[in-house]
This record gives C-alpha cells, structure tokens and sequence, in this order.
C-alpha cells in the first residue's frame, strides 16, 4: 500500500472550486393540480419549519415512487422547504401542503431515497492518489455516484484548514463530516483535536471525530500500547469527541475493545457513536463484546476484498496468525444478526483498482449490490467462505443510509426521510428493494439533491431544464 501523504493542497479560488447549484428543478413537471390547492404557505402549519412565501433553492416537492426508511416506508411525495423535509406521505396531501409555486419534480418510473451517505472515505484528502487536482472534482465524482454526505476520515491540521476554507467559501456542495487523524502508523500527531470542540462548522461541514489508525490491514504491526491507546480513547470521550478506530484484525480489535470499555463501560451505552472501522476479522468473543457496547461498525461491502482477501493475503494472513480462521474475517450477516448498526463505505480511494476511479466503482449501488452476492472483481465467483455472510437488499440499503447516519452520529437528521430530516435525496433510475445484484449495479444516477438543490442531474426532462446538461461520470 502507498504510505499516506499527510499535506493538504489549499486550492481555494472559489471560482474555480464551486459546483453548480441547481435551484428549483422540476418546474416542467408540475401536477396542473397543485396550483389549485390552497397553498399552505405560514408557519402555523402542522409540520412546517419555516414561511414558504420567499422560496429559495430548498423549497421542493418530489412526485413518485420515494423510498423513505421511515414511516410511511413508501411515500409517493415529500415536501422539502428551506433546505428540510416538512411532510411526506400521499400525493394529494403533500401537494396540498406545498405553496402554489413551489417547484415540484415528478420522477416518473425512477425511484428516491435517501441521500446515500459513505461513512468512510478520503474523496477530498487523497484525491491526488486517483489524479483529481481540486476538491471540486472530487466532490463532483462522488456527487456523480450519488452520495450526498462523504466522510472525511483522515484529516491532519493542513488538511483541516482545506476544509474550513472550502466551507466558508461556500464550495462544499455536499455535506462532509471530518475525523481529525491522531496518527498514521508510527506517526503520531497528539491531541491535537483537545485545542477545539467537536460540531457543526455550518450546515455542510462538521469537524465530527478523530481518527485512531490502530493496524495496517490483516498483517504488519500494531502501532499503539494498550495504555496509550486506553488513555487516548478516554480523553476523546470525555471532551465529547466520537471516536473512530481502523481496526482490521483481532488482536487490534482485542486492544480497540479495551480501550472502549474503559470509556463506556462493557455493556455502554455508546452516545456518542464510538465507531471500529474495517472490522475484517472478528472473534465470537468480540462480537459479543462489540455488541453489548453497541459499537457503530464500518465495513466495505464493496471493493476492499480485492486487496485485504486477495489470495496472496489471505493465503499469508493463514500461514502467519496460528489462530487465524476463515470464518472469523468478513462476518457481516453476523454484524446484522447480532443487532449492531452496519455502515457500508467505499474507502475512496484506497479500494480502487491501481487507484484508478472506474466508472463502476465507488458507487452506492456498488456496496449494496455486493453485499448481496458478494462479488469480487478479482475473482470469478463469489468466495466460499463469504457466502453465508451475505445480506438481503434491504439491509444493504440501510448500510448506505440509516446506518451510515447512525455511524456518523447524525441519524435524526440523515438517511431517512421524514418530517424533520434533511431534504437530500437520490434518485436511481430503479428499485433497488426489488432487484437483483446485477440489476441494481446497472441503475444509473438520475440526480442527487441536497437539502431540496440538485448537485447533479443526469435527466433535464425529470429536473427541469434549469439542471443543465449532465456532468460526464469519472
């Protein structure tokens, strides 16, 4: 694996760094009904959050088949006004909560859902290891693949300050939340993170957690001391900061435990979303353990086997570690059954082939459609020892929404929708409830809409022709 570089390059002309915001979508495709209901339009309405009579760019009404992880779980429109999702429900009743001119987007045959979400991922930090030169780029190929929130998860202070400018440029067209990094390897940074408070920078940025880089993959040292590590993990949680720990085998996931159990006890609670990343081989035991703490985990469901299991690691992984067993490594059912909350991230860039973005890669349906039938791009088939551990469509998705949310602390507001939430959005040109692996990897990305914008639009004739052309995929 190349080593880290630990710089972040500032560049920041705000002309050259923001995506194009597309306002009000959906104008083409309004239900000649919705101008002759009563517009609902001052605070006193039941669920409103804001006055609708100066609509802005997050004012939108979104018309179809809308899968909404909550309740109801099929919804044939929301309303979203000021950048929140106000009411979701029938048709006629949405309609008839939203002003008069209200834009409203009819998604015909396509499906929406929740903003998908990738917990875990260096889109902005590593662009550089897949040759994208600016956050805009990089933010735009995860838009491109759907995402609306990416999670930072290695942020050093240079790296910090990319963000915060970018931020108060206004040039984080989707919601980034940053782990700031105590160490890489034998690299160790200190507590840096103790000198500010963990939260929101704006609606779009959050400086959420640190990062605690415990192991490198399933060989090789473990780079903390089991006091050190207790310590440090103890610290951050008193100060209020999530903490997230790269954990890929046992005996680091042994000394990740301890050091959580210091912190919350051995049977939790967790409030904060104290979170192991990677989680690749885990023990009966530490299942047990990861489950009475309640432990957020963070797996790759999607592209990481063809490097971390490839057959020349695996075949190492069983010759090196006399307690290694097969079945201990990628138990994700296991996670599910077990009651804990699963996130599925893409790990950007660092599980693309030769750090080469495909066009098929690093997407949400990508995660989804492989953890239902385990595929490997390496492999002709589906590995033996995986097949048991596969999830349904359903438990897919909530690893890319509801879950993602809850791993990243921000589950009342993200990876659902309902009255409350945020208005973001993906729509896929398919049900992803409904289908098969191999027909949820061929659905395209028809817009992603944050907080009731689109920040991509594959299909003007669904957005409206404000949306502009469609950005080519990278």
């Amino acid at each position: 694996m190349r080593s880290r570089q630990r710089g972040g390059r500032a560049q920041l002309s705000a002309a050259a760094i923001l995506l194009v915001l597309v306002a009000g979508c959906g104008q083409a495709g309004r239900d000649p009904s919705a101008s002759s209901a009563p517009p609902a339009c001052d605070s006193q309405t039941a669920g409103a959050t804001s006055s609708t009579t100066n609509l802005g760019p997050g004012d939108l009404v979104i018309v179809g088949r809308i899968v909404t992880m909550d309740e109801p779980p099929i919804a044939e429109a929301i309303l979203i006004e000021d950048g929140s999702v106000v009411a979701s429900g029938t048709r006629d009743d949405v309609l008839a909560r939203a002003c008069g001119d209200t834009p409203v987007m009819d998604i015909g045959e396509n499906v929406a859902y929740p903003g998908f979400i990738d917990a875990h991922a260096h889109w902005i930090g590593d662009r550089e290891y897949y040759d994208l030169d600016t956050p805009a780029e990089a933010m735009d190929a995860a838009a491109i693949r759907g995402w609306t929130s990416i999670s930072e998860q290695w942020v050093n202070s240079e790296r910090l300050t990319e963000l915060e400018s970018l931020a108060a440029a206004g040039a984080l067209p989707l919601r980034v939340d940053a782990y700031l990094a105590l160490n890489f390897e034998q690299e160790f940074l200190g507590d840096w993170h103790l000198e500010r408070e963990p939260g929101s920078v704006d609606d779009h940025f959050r400086v959420r957690g640190i990062k605690i880089h415990l192991d490198h993959g399933l060989l090789g040292p473990i780079n903390w001391e089991r006091a050190d590590l207790v310590d440090a993990v103890g610290r951050a949680t008193e100060a209020g900061w999530q903490v997230s720990v790269h954990t890929a085998r046992a005996p680091a996931m042994d000394l990740a435990l301890d050091a959580f159990e210091a912190a919350l006890g051995p049977t939790g609670p967790n409030p904060l979303h104290h979170r192991i990343e990677h989680a690749i081989q885990v023990t009966d035991r530490q299942l047990a353990r990861l489950a009475a703490m309640d432990l957020a985990m963070v797996i790759h469901l999607d592209g990481a086997r063809d490097w971390i299991l490839g057959d020349a690691a695996r075949d190492r992984f069983e010759r090196d570690e006399p307690d290694a067993r097969i079945d201990w490594v990628a138990r994700w059912r296991d996670f599910v059954d077990a009651g804990l909350h699963v996130a599925s991230a893409t790990d950007a860039p660092w599980t693309f082939k030769d750090f080469v973005l495909a066009a098929d890669q690093g997407r949400p349906v990508d995660q989804v459609a492989s953890g239902m039938d385990g595929y490997v791009r390496t492999q002709p088939e589906t590995p033996a020892w995986l097949r048991d551990q596969l999830l349904t469509a359903q438990q897919g998705l909530r690893a890319v929404t509801l879950d993602a949310a809850w791993a990243l602390g921000d589950d009342a507001r993200r990876g659902h929708l309902a009255p409350g939430t945020l208005g973001d959005v993906t729509i896929l040109s398919g049900d992803v409830t409904s289908a098969t692996p191999d027909e949820i990897r061929a659905m395209e990305v028809i817009a992603t809409i944050m907080g009731g914008s689109a920040v991509y639009c594959s299909a003007p004739e669904v957005c409206g022709g404000s949306c502009g052309p469609p950005r080519p995929a990278r």
